[in-house]
């Protein structure tokens, strides 16, 4: 019997509706790793961030996830944060 898949869940601090979940994947000898960040109550997937392939251990295939997954919550935040100095264009 497989241990895999494993799903971790990472608390998002500015979102109390939404979780980060890393999915652990064994294939052969190696580890995947999915990252998603999903609806809280349905599980149901928000955004898929991106896919991790080749690790040699689950352990590396979550901290490469978690890696991931803040990288991509920066590069929103800072997106976000370059939209608020821009003066609105539209109105």
């Amino acid at each position: 019997m497989s241990d895999y898949p494993q799903e971790k869940y990472i608390e998002l601090e500015n979102n109390p509706y939404l979780l980060g979940r890393i999915t652990l994947h064994q294939v052969k000898e190696q580890f995947h790793a999915e990252v998603d960040i999903i609806n809280k109550e349905s599980h149901k997937i928000f955004k898929h961030v991106d896919i991790i392939y080749h690790q040699l251990s689950a352990e590396e295939a979550l901290i490469v996830g978690v890696q991931r997954l803040r990288k991509f919550l920066d590069s929103v935040e800072r997106t976000a944060d370059d939209s608020d100095e821009k003066p609105d264009i539209l109105h």
